[in-house]
This record gives C-alpha cells, structure tokens and sequence, in this order.
C-alpha cells in the first residue's frame, strides 16, 4: 500500500499547462513557452514530480521541450512550449 494519494496525471498535466500559460510568454506563433527554471521554481509546491508530468504531457504532444530529461540548475534555460491548450 502506497503512502502518498493516487496522482491524477491528466489533472497534473492541466496544472501544468496553466503553470505554463500563467508564467510564460506567447512566441511570434502565438505558443507559449517558459524557461524551464521558471517552471521549477514556480511549481516546487504545487507539482511534486515536475519531470514525470513534463515527460506524461510530451508523450501525450501536449508540450515539447528539446531534451528527453530537463535537469535543474542545468537546463534552466531550456524553453517549455505549450502545444496544445
């Protein structure tokens, strides 16, 4: 028996996608995209497993990110496009 609550991945992913819109900027494409740091630390208390989700919502084309683990303070820069809303 686990200790922590069954995660909801699509509600995850929702958190993320407004985490995204909310802290990021739209491109000349109307996309938004945050650097990876800035949805770290702004995210720290509200996603627990920030990469699992990050990782869920790439596999589901929901955002794209050019690397297959974003790693923090490493990859801070690294842009989070949002793909889908």
């Amino acid at each position: 028996m686990s200790l922590h609550p069954t995660v909801n991945v699509s509600e995850e992913v929702k958190i993320l996608k407004d985490a995204i819109k909310e802290y990021g900027s739209q491109d000349s494409t109307g996309k938004y995209t945050v650097p990876y740091g800035v949805l770290f630390e702004k995210t720290a208390n509200t996603l627990e497993a920030l990469n699992g989700t990050l990782r869920a919502a790439k596999r589901q084309k929901k955002v794209d990110f050019a690397a297959e683990l974003l790693m923090f303070p490493k990859d801070k820069d690294v842009l989070v496009t949002l793909l889908e809303d």
